[in-house]
């Protein structure tokens, strides 16, 4: 019997998801420069053809890991904001979601460390940057905390910047850290990714929220 056009579709999506998913894995260990196509199609269980029936460049299937996973922390991050009340709230939300995400998704953000760090020529030369909902939506958020006196005053990209970039690197910095400084792993903060990335939101919204909540 043959197949259906649903049938066709449906495989084919399928197929275009397991491409992702591989090039997800693959782009966050190696990065961008580091892996060529005919090894994600080989760990998707593709010829080289096969792959690039889908994704014409190495370029385009990059672009589409990265708007899946801008897609994913966009959703989850409206969920949350949803439910949130007044300018405290939403920042502390803005945290969670990323300090969830990180947690829930580690290639994904791993990805995005890479990302961060290491494509800064790539993303000037974009056409399109698929987590500049995200970021914009973090702007928004410090901006409004700021005006409530929730956050120090100055340029919101900056605040944002720092608040970003202390939940990333001190994600980078854990495995170090714990071999250096954890004596006795079972007992330290640093044993235990949930443990230690929640110690640093927490330290973010009491350097932020509440500290200006004290001295406003």
């Amino acid at each position: 019997m043959s197949e259906t056009a649903d049938q066709k579709q449906d495989a084919g999506a399928a197929r275009r998801e397991l491409i992702l998913d591989r090039a997800e894995e693959l782009f966050a260990e190696h990065g961008f420069h580091g892996i060529a196509l005919s090894k994600i199609a080989a760990a998707a269980g593709l010829g080289n053809a096969g792959l690039i029936h889908h994704f014409p460049t190495k370029a385009s299937l990059y672009r589409a890991v990265l708007e899946r996973v801008a897609g994913d922390i966009d959703e989850r991050l409206d969920l949350a904001l949803a439910t949130a009340r007044g300018p405290a709230e939403r920042l502390r939300a803005f945290i969670r979601v990323q300090l969830e995400w990180s947690l829930e998704r580690p290639r994904a953000f791993r990805l995005i460390q890479r990302e961060l760090i290491d494509n800064r020529e790539r993303v000037v030369a974009a056409r399109a940057l698929p987590l500049a909902g995200f970021v914009a939506a973090g702007r928004a958020i410090v901006a409004e905390a700021q005006k409530a006196g929730l956050v120090e005053q100055g340029p919101p990209e900056l605040r944002l910047s720092l608040i970003i970039g202390a939940l990333t690197y001190a994600a980078l910095v854990r495995p170090t850290f714990r071999q250096i400084l954890a004596k006795d792993a079972a007992d330290n903060l640093l044993a235990e990714d949930r443990a230690w990335m929640e110690a640093v939101a927490e330290d973010l919204l009491a350097g932020t929220v509440e500290r200006n909540r004290q001295t406003g």
